[in-house]
């Protein structure tokens, strides 16, 4: 009766969790198709008519640091200038990156849909986890730099570096575009061990089912 009541309970809390993170799929669907569109658009629409856009129109800008948020200055948001080389480029490897939070996201939907069928210890699961694994240790390596280039992107597009360099406060500016995400890596790691704790369990299983 006791173990009934927890493969009800498994089987309920995976389906939950299933439900999520196909919520979770969609909502990043959605994002990689605004960021397409995006893409389509800053590549279709000329760099002239955008900054004479700019020119006109009236534009606020914010930078965050953490927990710290600064406004800028109205002569610097004004001094935004729009290069659509530069765009398209950040649009492009902001595409990939919400690729592969998506390729994230449906390997642990079809994982939990497994499990939640009672189809735990395979080599499919253990597939599946792995891959798991590889994109976050792939992301653990790469995620600095994708930060540092869209803080170098807004830079180059607002000069704010040219203008902190104008100041008495600052004397240098300067990006480093590498660094580990050591906290994604241990993650991918931990992930990995645990998809090689499901293949030896899938072949204990076929052991098991051969011998009984």
């Amino acid at each position: 009766m006791e173990q009934s009541i927890q493969n009800k309970e498994f089987t309920f809390l995976t389906k939950g969790l299933r439900a999520i993170f196909t919520f979770i799929m969609v909502i990043t669907i959605l994002g990689v198709v605004f960021m397409g569109g995006l893409l389509i658009g800053a590549m279709i629409v000329p760099e002239k008519t955008v900054n004479s856009i700019l020119v006109k129109g009236t534009v606020s800008a914010s930078v965050n640091f953490e927990a710290m948020e600064i406004e800028l200055a109205d002569k610097v948001a004004n001094n935004i200038q729009y290069v659509k080389k530069d765009v398209v480029k950040l649009l492009i490897v902001a595409t990939i990156y919400m690729g592969i939070l998506l390729f994230i996201v449906v390997q642990v939907r079809k994982l939990l849909g497994s499990l939640s069928r009672g189809v735990i210890f395979t080599i499919a699961n253990g597939k599946k986890i792995e891959w798991i694994a590889y994109s976050i240790l792939l992301l653990s390596m790469t995620v600095g730099v994708f930060r540092t280039y869209i803080s170098y992107t807004i830079g180059h597009l607002t000069h704010i570096d040219t203008l902190l360099l104008s100041t008495d406060w600052v004397a240098g500016v300067s990006y480093h575009f590498s660094g580990i995400n050591w906290t994604l890596l241990f993650t991918g790691l931990i992930i990995w061990t645990i998809a090689r704790v499901f293949r030896y369990g899938a072949f204990l299983q076929d052991e098991y089912d051969a011998t009984a």
